[in-house]
């Protein structure tokens, strides 16, 4: 459980890391596969396998809920920007039953501002580019607003 842990804070740490500057969806996205097959139940018998070698290990009896549970955090955030769903997170926000319970605006606000980020000076003139930026820009207005709202 606590390597699982590890490498969902690490993956975690390495998203919002202020030396990264631009992360492409495609990278999110391949990190989100990642972590759908760490949750897999593959995992426990991997590093069963590689690691440890021991067939009574702690490792080998976790149940299928406890690695969910490791990676959830890092899920929740990807799931978020992989579906796109900013009015679900948006109006569910501090809900007891919001779907995205475990993602913090401020998370939610440094990750958009790393996958927004384009060194694209044409981008500029296409029309659908255009109209995504507005909606990041609004997107990043309402997260500003989340944080502001629960700080006073």
């Amino acid at each position: 459980m606590s390597a699982c842990k590890h490498i969902s804070t690490s993956l975690m740490q390495l998203l919002l890391d202020a030396e990264v500057r631009q992360i492409s969806m495609g990278a999110l996205h391949q990190i989100h596969t990642d972590i759908k097959e760490c949750e897999s139940e593959r995992l426990p018998y991997f590093f069963h396998q590689c690691f440890i070698q021991d067939p009574f290990s702690p490792l080998s009896f976790l149940p299928g809920d406890t690695l969910l549970l490791a990676f959830s955090d890092l899920r929740q955030l990807l799931d978020l920007f992989m579906q796109w769903d900013w009015s679900t997170y948006l109006a569910d926000y501090g809900k007891p039953t919001c779907k995205y319970l475990r993602v913090n605006p401020h998370t939610a606000l440094a990750l958009m501002r790393e996958t927004s980020r384009k060194n694209n000076v044409f981008a500029q003139f296409r029309k659908t580019d255009r109209d995504r930026q507005k909606l990041i820009d609004a997107v990043i207005k309402q997260l500003r607003n989340l944080i502001a709202q629960h700080h006073t």
